[in-house]
């Protein structure tokens, strides 16, 4: 009985050790990767941001919130150590773990996934001269499919490819900026533009107001669901931007955003950035509309690389794994 008791305190102190390890932060800093500051990637990332600035005082874990070219320069700084972590499209992060795509032979194998957070909707918006009603009338048209190592050119790639669609029969058009097709579509310089994003985005809701247009249904991209697994059949309804020209809501494809990082990180940060998201969950759904409808079972589903043993630590902790 007495060495039982023994061993039961033992291993009382050392869950109680390991538990504080976690929890013993001085200072560690991080820089949170984004995107275009018009496009989705970067109200996320500023809402992540505010959550961990919260309690940063008591866990020690400082961010710092940065515009970037995207999804694909997001999971190369990763990999380099520019930067900390990063908001990723969970297709670009599947693709970089797997080796597909722009990493094609070269798996980042490095990469661990926080927390699954907010879904992007691709979504294709055209002006109304352009008579586009359908994918099939994108023949002869000039669309931007968004710029090189996006998630939406990715995407917008995907679904020309489902339809049979190249260079010879759609005029492609790039922009440096989400900007830039906003500005092109205002001018009659394209037809039409690609982007994925959480909805509603402000840049959207404002180009939309300004230019009379309308957003085409995206069905029948089969290639999608067979090459990328996360995504998923969903809708947009037509009241997120009153002004489009579509009395239905608008049938797409989602997949999720998630908060990526490297194996590097040290166990205890990513118990901490796990932490301060669920714990705060109800203050995050609050800072942007894309958030109001989060929760924790699919924001721990749709991880498409390892979860970090930090964050898993975390998670078992709280029964949420």
């Amino acid at each position: 009985l007495f060495m039982k008791q023994v061993f039961y305190l033992v291993l009382s102190l050392l869950f109680l050790f390991t538990t504080n390890a976690y929890n013993q932060i001085k200072q560690y800093d991080i820089t949170i990767g984004t995107g275009d500051k018009l496009g989705g990637l970067y109200p996320i990332g500023i809402c992540i941001g505010k959550i961990l600035n919260i309690n940063s005082k008591v866990h020690g874990v400082r961010p710092t919130v940065v515009s970037t070219e995207g999804d694909v320069y997001n999971i190369d700084a990763i990999i380099k150590g520019d930067l900390t972590s990063a908001i990723v499209g969970a297709d670009t992060q599947y693709r970089a773990y797997k080796g597909m795509g722009e990493w094609e032979g070269s798996p980042q194998l490095e990469l661990r996934s926080i927390i699954s957070i907010a879904p992007e909707y691709l979504q294709l918006i055209v002006s109304e001269n352009s008579k586009i009603k359908t994918l099939v009338d994108l023949k002869g048209k000039t669309i931007n499919l968004g710029q090189y190592g996006s998630g939406t050119r990715l995407d917008a790639e995907n679904v020309l490819t489902s339809y049979g669609m190249d260079n010879t029969t759609v005029n492609i058009d790039i922009a440096s900026s989400i900007s830039d097709s906003f500005n092109m579509i205002q001018d009659g310089r394209i037809d039409g533009f690609f982007i994925t994003s959480v909805i509603p985005l402000a840049s959207v809701n404002n180009i939309v107001n300004i230019v009379k247009s309308r957003m085409v249904d995206i069905v029948g991209v089969d290639i999608l669901f067979l090459g990328y697994p996360m995504y998923k059949i969903d809708s947009i309804s037509n009241k997120i931007y009153p002004r489009l020209q579509n009395f239905n809501s608008i049938q797409t494809v989602s997949s999720m955003t998630t908060l990526v990082t490297s194996s590097k990180m040290p166990n205890a940060v990513a118990y901490v950035l796990a932490r301060e998201i669920v714990e705060n969950l109800e203050i995050l759904k609050t800072l942007h509309p894309s958030l109001k409808n989060i929760n924790i079972k699919e924001m721990l589903k749709y991880n498409t690389a390892p979860i970090h043993p930090g964050a898993i630590r975390y998670y078992q902790d709280h029964g949420l794994l």
